[in-house]
C-alpha cells in the first residue's frame, strides 16, 4: 500500500486548500485509487476559511466505516477520535471527532434536526457521480444553505466520472482535475453473448487465469477481484473460485465482500498483504468499484452487473433489480487492475453488447420512488418539490406520482401545500413513506414495537428467506391469524430473544432487530400494545391503497383495485378467503400480460377496512351474463371500491339493464339476430346507399348508435338468448324508416332488377362503390345500355357470365361489350357450347 504521501492527489494538495480558502464551492475530478476519498478531509483540517467538523457523504455503509478507520490510522489515531462515521446501525463519534464519514441519506436525516448545519464547517460529497437521490438531495440542500444562510460552508463535490462542465455551470465554481497513477489494463471480452450464470461464468474465468499462472503461460495474476452483484451471486462465485483453486493447485484465500458481512470479514478483504506470501480472490459487489481501493489488484473479473434501485409503482416501493453496470462503471472496474502494475479485466460479456449499454448510470433521480425524497425536502421546509435546485430535475409524472402516495397516506397539508403534523411525524422515520405511516399510527395506537419490526422485515434483506413455511407457522402466538407480516415480526422477536429457528439467517435477522431498534425510537415508541387488532389498524393505515380481497380460499386469486391477474404468491401463509392487506406487491411476465402477486400479506378484519375506509363499500344491482344458461342474471353485489365482495344472483326480469347485457351480446357475437346476414345487411346497404346518392332525404344511415337502438327494440322484453334470436330482425330495421322512406329505398336501391328474358338479377349494395349484378349472357339478350339505379344516376358494374358460370366480362358499359367485344369472343363461345343460343 502507497504512504499517504505519495498518491496522486497530493500534487493538487495546495490548489484545493486555495480553492477552499477562496471559495465555497469546488469540484474535484480524480481518478478512483488517487486518494481523493482519504486525503481530502485531511487537507480541510487546517485549511484557511474551514471552521468546524468536516463531513465526508459516502454511498455505502460499508465505505463510509472503512475510509474512516483507514484516515484515523494514518493520522495514527483511534477510530472515534478525531475521525469517526455514521451509518445507520453503527456510530463510533466522540466529542474529539472532526472528520464524519456519514453515509448520504443518513446526512440528509440529520439535516432536518440541524439545516443549518451549525457545527459544521465543510461538506465533500465524496463518489458524486454514483447519483443516488441522497446524494441529488444532499447537494441541494447544503446549495440552499449556503445562499440564505451559511455563506460560510465549505462544499467539495468529487468524482472519478463527472461532466464536469454541468456541475461547475449548476454550482458556479471552479473545478480542480486531480492526475490519477494507473498502469494499463488489457480489455477483454467474452466472444459471443453466453445464458450460462455468472458465477459460473466467473468461475471459469478465475480457472483460465490460474492455469495459465501454473504453466507459467502468464504473468503473476496479482490479488483477483471479482465484481458480482449481490450477497447470494457472490457466494455462489467463491465455491466456483474454490474449485478452481483445487483444479490448479494455486494457493490463494476466497473472500466475499459486501455490506451484510460482519465488519471483521469486511476488513479482512480490504486489509494490506503481500501478494506473493498470500494471493487473494476478493469476490465483492459494486463497493469495490470507486469506493474502496484494494491494493495488489491486477486482474479484474467483471459480471458487469449490479443491483440497481428501480421504482416499482405496483409495489408502491423500491425494489433492487439486477442489470447491466454502464461503460463508465465497467471502465472504473476494469481501472482497478491497473493500480501498481500492468493489468486485465475480463469482461464476462462480448463486445456487441457492451455496444449496447448506456455510456453513464442514470442519476437515481430518474428511477426510482420520489415519495422519501419529498418528504425529506418538504420537513426541511421545500414545499414546491418540483422547484427544489436539482442537478437534473425529475419527471413530472414522478414527481405527481409522489404527491400523490404522499396525499394518499395523510403527510401534505391543506392544498398539498407542506406538511401535515402525521407528515411531520412521518419524515422523522428512516423508512418509506408507507412503512412510516404504518409506524406513525402503531405509535398512536401504542403497538410500535411490534410494527417496527414488520418494517424492518420489509426495509432489507427478509429475514424469512430460507425458512420453512411450517417453522414460521409454528412461530405464531395463540390467536395470531396466519400471516406473513406476524410471522416475520415473531422472527424478529425470535431474534431479539436469541430463539431463532436453526434454519434462519442469523445476519438478515440481526441487521433486522437493529432496523426495528432505530424505527420504534423513531416514533418515540410509548407501550407495546400487544392485541393484533392494533397491528391491523396500523398496517391499514399505512397501505390504505394496497388493500386486497381475498376471493375464495380454495384459490390464490384476490381482488385489487386497478389491477388484473392478482393473487397470492406460492409461498405467502395467507388461504382463508376476505381482506389482507398488501404489504409487498410483485410484477412478472410479459407486458401485456402482467400477473401481480402477494408474496407479503396480513389479514384484516372486514370493520378494520370501513373504519379506515367508509367510503369505499357500496351495494349495486349488476346484470351479468350466465353462458351455461345463455341468459341474463341480475345480482345485488356488495362492492369494495370497484372490486365485488359478495354477490347474490336472483332471477332476471325486462329491464334496460337486461336489455344493455343483451345487446352487448348481440354484439360480441354470442347471441345471433335471425335473418340478420341474409335479409338486415343487404337492406342496410342499399338504404346507405341511397343516403349518399340522395343527401337532402336525410335518411338514417344505420351508425352504430342506430344499430344499437334496434337492437335495444329487438331485446325489448326478453331475458334469454333464444328469446331473442326468435325475434325476426328485419321488421326492427325496416321499421326506423317511415313508410314513404322504404318506398323511396325500393325504387331508388332495389333488391333485383328484371332483364328482359325474364330473370331477375339481385344486386348487391356497397358504400361508396356502384352496385353488382351478375347474369348468364343470354340473359342480357335484348338489353342494349348497362341498366341504373337512383332514378338513372349510378349506373350498374354486371358481370357476364358463361354457360358454365364462369364470367366472360365484368363491364359498367354493356353497349361497348356488344359493340366491341362480344362479336370477337361470339365464335369461341358458339364453338364450345353448340347447345346455346348465339346471337
Amino acid at each position: 500500500m502507497p504512504r499517504p504521501d505519495e498518491l496522486p492527489i497530493q500534487r493538487a494538495r495546495e490548489a484545493i486548500r486555495a480553492a477552499v480558502s477562496a471559495a465555497n464551492r469546488l469540484v474535484v475530478v480524480a481518478p478512483t485509487g488517487s486518494g481523493k476519498s482519504t486525503q481530502l478531509p485531511k487537507f480541510l483540517l487546517d485549511a484557511p476559511g474551514v471552521t468546524g467538523d468536516i463531513v465526508v457523504l459516502e454511498p455505502r455503509r460499508l465505505a463510509a466505516r472503512m475510509l474512516a478507520a483507514r484516515v484515523a490510522h494514518e493520522l495514527g489515531d483511534e477510530l472515534g477520535g478525531v475521525v469517526g462515521y455514521e451509518t445507520r446501525h453503527d456510530r463510533r463519534v466522540s466529542d474529539r471527532t472532526r472528520i464524519r464519514f456519514v453515509t448520504d441519506g443518513l446526512f440528509v436525516r440529520q439535516m432536518q434536526r440541524d439545516p443549518a448545519l451549525a457545527r459544521v464547517g465543510a461538506v465533500i460529497l465524496d463518489e458524486f457521480h454514483e447519483r443516488s437521490v441522497a446524494v441529488d438531495v444532499a447537494l441541494g440542500l447544503v446549495k440552499l444553505a449556503q445562499e440564505s444562510r451559511r455563506a460560510d460552508l465549505r462544499m467539495i463535490v468529487t468524482s472519478a466520472t463527472l461532466e464536469a462542465t454541468r456541475l461547475e455551470g449548476f454550482l458556479a465554481c471552479d473545478t480542480i482535475l486531480a492526475e490519477g497513477r494507473s498502469y494499463p489494463v488489457a480489455i477483454e471480452h467474452l466472444a459471443r453473448p453466453s445464458r450460462d450464470a455468472a458465477w459460473d461464468l466467473a468461475g471459469a474465468a478465475i480457472e483460465r487465469v490460474l492455469d495459465a499462472y501454473a504453466r507459467g503461460e502468464s504473468d503473476d495474476p496479482g490479488h483477483i477481484l471479482v465484481f458480482m452483484p449481490g450477497a447470494y451471486e457472490i457466494m455462489k462465485t467463491c465455491e466456483k473460485a474454490r474449485i478452481a483453486l483445487a483444479r490448479t493447485g494455486v494457493a490463494a484465500e476466497v473472500l466475499p465482500l459486501h455490506g451484510a458481512l460482519p465488519p471483521e470479514e469486511q476488513d479482512r478483504a480490504v486489509s494490506a498483504v503481500d501478494p506473493a506470501k498470500r494471493r487473494r480472490i476478493i469476490v465483492s459487489t459494486n463497493v469495490a468499484e470507486t469506493s474502496l481501493t484494494i491494493d495488489g489488484v491486477r486482474t479484474v473479473i467483471d459480471s458487469g452487473l449490479a443491483r440497481i434501485h428501480r421504482y416499482d409503482p405496483l409495489r408502491g416501493l423500491d425494489t433492487l433489480r439486477v442489470e447491466p453496470v454502464s461503460k463508465a462503471s465497467a471502465e472504473q472496474r476494469a481501472g482497478r487492475a491497473g493500480r501498481t502494475a500492468p493489468g486485465r479485466a475480463i469482461r464476462l460479456w462480448s463486445v456487441a453488447e457492451h455496444e449496447r449499454r448506456e455510456a453513464h448510470t442514470v442519476a437515481e433521480v430518474a428511477r426510482i420512488d420520489l415519495a422519501s425524497a419529498m418528504l425529506e425536502t418538504m420537513s426541511l421546509g421545500v414545499d414546491d418539490f418540483a422547484r427544489f435546485p436539482w442537478l437534473d430535475a425529475p419527471d413530472a409524472t414522478r414527481v405527481g406520482e409522489a404527491m400523490k402516495t404522499l396525499a394518499t397516506l395523510g403527510a401534505l397539508g391543506a392544498e398539498g401545500r407542506g406538511l401535515s403534523e402525521t407528515g411531520r411525524a412521518m419524515a422523522r422515520v428512516p423508512a418509506h413513506p408507507r412503512l412510516a405511516r404504518a409506524l406513525v399510527e402503531a405509535a398512536r395506537l401504542g403497538c410500535a414495537r411490534r410494527v417496527a419490526r414488520i418494517a424492518a422485515a420489509l426495509s432489507d434483506r427478509d429475514p424469512a428467506d430460507g425458512i420453512g413455511a411450517n417453522a414460521l407457522l409454528s412461530l405464531l402466538e395463540k390467536g395470531d391469524p396466519p400471516s406473513d407480516a406476524l410471522v416475520r415480526e415473531r422472527l424478529v422477536a425470535a431474534a431479539e430473544s436469541r430463539t431463532l429457528p436453526a434454519t434462519a439467517d442469523r445476519l438478515a435477522c440481526r441487521e433486522a432487530v437493529l432496523v426495528a431498534d432505530q424505527l420504534a425510537r423513531s416514533v418515540r415508541e410509548t407501550g407495546d400494545d400487544a392485541s393484533n387488532a392494533a397491528v391491523d389498524a396500523a398496517l391499514v393505515a399505512g397501505f390504505v391503497d394496497r388493500i386486497a380481497f381475498k376471493l375464495e380460499r380454495e384459490r390464490p386469486h384476490c381482488a385489487l383495485a386497478g389491477r388484473r391477474r392478482v393473487e397470492l404468491a406460492k409461498e405467502s401463509l395467507v388461504h382463508e378467503a376476505g381482506f389482507v392487506v398488501a404489504l409487498e406487491v410483485r410484477e412478472s411476465g410479459p407486458d401485456h400480460d402482467r400477473l401481480v402477486s402477494i408474496p407479503v400479506a396480513h389479514p384484516v378484519p372486514r370493520a378494520t377496512v370501513e373504519r379506515a375506509l367508509p367510503a369505499a363499500f357500496s351495494a349495486v344491482t349488476a346484470t351479468s351474463w350466465n353462458k351455461e344458461l345463455r341468459a341474463v342474471e341480475v345480482a345485488d353485489e356488495e362492492r369494495f371500491l370497484d372490486t365485488p365482495i359478495a354477490r347474490k344472483a336472483r332471477s332476471a326480469k325486462p329491464s334496460p339493464e337486461v336489455e344493455r347485457e343483451l345487446v352487448a351480446r348481440i354484439k360480441s357475437g354470442e347471441i345471433k339476430l335471425e335473418g340478420w346476414d341474409e335479409h338486415c345487411e343487404p337492406f342496410i346497404a342499399r338504404v346507405r346507399c341511397v343516403a349518399a346518392w340522395f343527401p337532402e332525404r336525410n335518411l338514417i344511415t344505420y351508425t352504430d348508435e342506430d344499430l344499437d337502438v334496434i337492437r335495444t327494440e329487438i331485446c325489448s322484453g326478453c331475458v334469454r338468448a333464444r328469446e331473442v334470436e326468435a325475434k325476426t330482425a328485419i321488421d326492427a330495421v325496416r321499421g326506423a324508416l317511415s313508410w314513404d322512406e322504404i318506398q323511396f329505398v325500393e325504387k331508388m336501391a332495389p333488391a333485383a332488377l328484371a332483364l328482359p328474358r325474364g330473370y331477375r338479377m339481385k344486386l348487391e349494395y356497397a358504400a361508396g362503390a356502384p352496385p353488382r349484378g351478375r347474369a348468364k349472357i343470354q340473359d342480357f339478350y335484348g338489353l342494349d345500355e348497362t341498366p341504373k339505379v337512383a332514378g338513372g344516376r349510378v349506373g350498374i358494374v354486371v358481370e357476364i357470365l358463361g354457360p358454365n358460370f364462369r364470367p366472360l366480362q365484368v363491364t359498367q358499359d354493356l353497349a361497348n361489350f356488344w359493340r366491341v367485344l362480344y362479336p370477337e369472343m361470339r365464335n369461341e363461345l358458339r364453338r364450345r357450347y353448340p347447345r346455346h343460343e348465339w346471337r
